[in-house]
């Protein structure tokens, strides 16, 4: 079962060869055939049904246990991932790690020095070039 739909595009914002905002993964078509990086989209696509699993978990909760009145918490849950990568440092952090670990892993580059100046330039994380390098290792 597919989970995610794709969208090749010419338009991405400037140095970005894909995005993913739920479960649509949008890629620039001159990097149709690199499967690394349709696999780092695809892992965020399975980071945001996870949290998205956590926040309708968490809503049927407070629904049940505090009060029915609190229903309409199940709105918010597909924009949890978001609202989290958008300002928590650290769990961007890890996202893009995770992410740029499963591309080096499947696309088959000659070298990682790629994402490890993504994770220094785009994200702002905050890291160092040799953080970085340690973080895709680890």
């Amino acid at each position: 079962m597919k989970y995610y739909l794709i969208k090749w595009t010419n338009n991405l914002a400037n140095g970005f060869g894909g995005t993913a905002q739920g479960p649509i993964i949008k890629i620039l078509s001159k990097y149709k055939d690199d499967v690394g990086l349709l696999e780092h989209e695809k892992v965020h696509v399975r980071q945001w049904y996870a949290v998205l699993a956590l926040g309708l978990l968490l809503s049927t909760l407070l629904t049940l246990l505090v009060s029915p009145s609190l229903w309409p918490l199940y709105g918010l849950a597909p924009f949890v991932h978001q609202l989290l990568y958008k300002l928590g440092r650290p769990y961007r952090r890890w996202c893009e790690v995770q992410a740029y670990r499963k591309q080096i892993a499947i696309g088959g580059y000659t070298s990682s020095e790629f994402a490890v100046a993504a994770l220094v330039e785009k994200y702002d994380l905050g890291l160092s070039i040799d953080e970085a390098r340690a973080l895709l290792i680890d």
